[in-house]
């Protein structure tokens, strides 16, 4: 009997250390609400943006399995958005932190950062001994060389690292004094995730993202912001993107609104290639787009098929994607009109809108940039933005629809992503049973 008790205690010692694991450092996704250093830090506003995570190694566990590649993925998404990659250095052997929470800030320029991380007790403790033990400045606290890969050369940069409390603090540059931060005085909702924005960024205003769950969608939306207009849901294609007049508008010429359409048109495409459809939409008498990779598009566009509706000016890459261009033209208009003295038939007035269904975009995208590739006179930055937006939509192929929409006067944004499967398979067994047009 004596040993059975004993068998028991020690099957229900093993239960209770596993559910331990699993609530505290199993993959899942977890909400909570700024707190701590961390949250000292997004009220300081002493860097151009900022993003703070809950239990970031949970959360980012969860996405395992999609997103290959975490910091390739990421420096895609800035790359393609105009802002620095985000910077979240290793902790020891973990990829991401162990902790309730994590914030990193930075200037634009990327020079000048901080990672605050709220590592857990148990953690934090271990972390330090190691790194006092191998004489790791990344663990145990001190001063740490970083090489950084400028546009001109390599440069070594110095990185500060040191505790505060249970909060491992990484630096670069002039750290304001956070312990001297007021709390914030106000609260944030519980998400998971905030963007910081105290600096204008192309088309994204001032003020703080959150990153929510609405109506079983996850959403990134402008706290306190207006609603911003979307595209029906009866327009099926498999990309637009859509940028209105430039704001604020640029002296002394102003950029006229724009458009682009991606359509799918079956694997043998115009050109006698396997280019997919696509046309671009701008208003009569000015251009800011052109057709995808401008030097060979310079020697197409006197035979590529041209023509006008809804006030715009249409040039598409063969006769089928201009029919279909012609009939999204009146939708168009209705989200940005081509004059850009016109009002919007709905919200304020957009700088910014994609609409996209990432699996059935990702694979044409694959196919512009293969094509590209074959093509001398293409350069190659043009073909890097496409595997940018491979790289971007690879990890996002288990939802059905993504879309984002800034406007100003007033100021709204929303990126959704739109009824996303529990996994990518499902989500691929889902696309291939509809049409993407």
């Amino acid at each position: 009997m004596r040993r059975f008790r004993k068998l028991l205690l020690i099957a229900l010692a093993a239960v209770a250390l596993a559910a331990h694991v699993s609530y505290w450092y199993g993959a899942r996704p977890r909400s909570a609400v700024p707190g701590g250093l961390p949250a000292r830090l997004l009220a300081a506003g002493a860097y151009d943006a900022c993003f703070w995570a809950p239990y970031p190694h949970q959360n980012v566990g969860s996405l395992r399995g999609r997103v290959e590649d975490g910091a390739a993925w990421l420096d895609a998404v800035a790359r393609v958005a105009n802002l620095p990659p985000p910077v979240l250095p290793s902790f020891g052997p973990f990829a991401v932190p162990p902790a309730s929470e994590v914030a990193a800030c930075s200037d634009l320029s990327g020079d000048r950062f901080v990672v605050v991380a709220q590592v857990y007790p148990s953690i934090a403790a271990v972390a330090r001994l190691a790194g006092r033990v191998a004489g790791n400045p990344w663990l145990a606290g001190g001063e740490a060389r970083e090489l950084r890969e400028g546009a001109a050369a390599v440069t070594e940069r110095e990185i500060k690292v040191a505790w505060q409390g249970g909060a491992w603090v990484v630096s670069a540059g002039s750290l304001p004094d956070l312990s001297a931060t007021p709390a914030p005085a106000h609260a944030w909702p519980e998400s998971f995730g905030i963007f910081r924005l105290n600096k204008d960024v192309a088309d994204f205003p001032t003020g703080d993202y959150l990153l929510e769950r609405r109506e079983g969608d996850l959403e990134l939306i402008l706290a306190g912001g207006a609603v911003p207009p979307d595209l029906p849901a009866d327009v099926r294609l498999v990309l637009l993107g859509v940028a209105g007049p430039s704001w604020p508008p640029a002296e002394p010429r102003p950029l006229p609104p724009a458009a682009l359409a991606l359509f799918d048109i079956g694997e043998e495409g115009p050109l006698g290639s396997s280019l997919p459809g696509i046309a671009v939409f701008h208003p009569p008498g000015s251009r800011r787009w052109e057709m995808p990779a401008q030097g060979l598009a310079g020697l197409l566009t006197g035979r590529l098929p041209q023509g006008n509706a809804a006030g715009w000016r249409i040039v598409a890459v063969d006769d089928a994607s201009l029919g279909r261009a012609v009939a999204l033209a009146p939708r168009l208009a209705a989200l940005t009109p081509p004059d850009a003295a016109g009002t919007p038939a709905q919200g304020g007035r957009l700088v910014l809108g994609i609409w996209v269904e990432p699996t059935p975009a990702r694979r044409l995208i694959a196919r512009v940039r293969r094509f590209f590739e074959k093509v001398p006179l293409v350069e190659p930055r043009q073909v890097e933005r496409w595997k940018d937006w491979e790289t971007l939509l690879r990890p996002l192929s288990n939802c059905d629809r993504v879309a984002l929409a800034a406007t100003r006067s007033p100021d709204a944004f929303r990126l959704r992503f739109h009824a996303c499967a529990a996994s990518a398979g499902e989500g691929r067994r889902r696309s291939s049973g509809r049409s993407s047009d």
